[in-house]
């Protein structure tokens, strides 16, 4: 990546989270603003800056540098967005098989590296140009034991589990429905209900083994597993998915 893109607010706007928000640079990059105000912000974008410094180069990780305007990060396609643009029935299976095991692969080098990324889904997975995975959004992620400032999607959380390696795993059991279905789980009740009670119910669903049918999908046993407790690493994960 160029060591110092141009960029003014000119360019193109992408999205705006709950830390910051982020710019087109170039077609190649976008930059993560540094946040200005906010203790929450200011911790989570620092806990971001370590998480990267600790994870270095890796191919499924998104190359990060840090400027003093924010950091530029490589631009691709998120893979929710392409999900929901393109219909997950045009994207073939060899495909998706392939994303899901580089993303095991990410998952399993993130957590090697004693961070626990806690807001793992499809939202935080681009596809490059070349078409692979790679994680990115290390805001308020956990190190070397820390607790996370942020957590899970409302579909991708089990209640009672502590914030670790399991529930990352249980959040990529939820990815991989969403990779092979095109919609998170229990993706009909969000119309019916406003985002307190969705939460709720799907919180208590989820805590009482209750979870959306997966039996005629082909990540069916991986998806039952990583929600049902089976792995203890993701790295099982990963050699349940090279099986398929």
């Amino acid at each position: 990546m160029d060591s110092s893109p141009s960029f003014s607010r000119a360019n193109s706007f992408i999205a705006a989270g709950t830390v910051s928000v982020i710019y087109a640079v170039d077609h190649n990059n976008v930059i993560k603003l540094r946040p200005t105000s906010g203790e929450f912000e200011q911790q989570a974008y620092d806990i971001e800056i370590r998480s990267y410094e600790r994870l270095g180069h890796h191919e499924r990780i998104a190359p990060c540098e840090v400027t003093e305007e924010g950091l530029i990060l490589e631009r691709g396609t998120c893979l929710r967005g392409m999900l929901q643009s393109v219909g997950e029935s045009a994207i073939p299976w060899a495909m998706k098989l392939q994303w899901a095991l580089e993303a095991a692969e990410g998952l399993a080098y993130i957590h090697s590296k004693g961070v626990i990324h806690a807001d793992v889904g499809c939202h935080n997975i681009i596809v490059d140009n070349a078409k692979h995975v790679k994680f990115i959004d290390f805001a308020g992620s956990g190190i070397d034991g820390e607790d996370p400032l942020v957590c899970y999607e409302w579909c991708s959380f089990k209640p009672g589990l502590g914030i670790g390696t399991c529930s990352d795993i249980f959040a990529f059991g939820s990815m991989l429905f969403e990779l092979e279905t095109g919609c998170v789980p229990y993706h009909e009740l969000e119309n019916s209900l406003d985002m307190g009670k969705l939460v709720a119910v799907v919180e208590g669903l989820f805590s009482r083994h209750q979870f959306p049918p997966v039996d005629n999908l082909a990540f069916a046993s991986v998806i039952s597993g990583c929600w049902n407790g089976k792995y203890s690493s993701i790295d099982e994960v990963r050699r349940d998915i090279a099986l398929l």
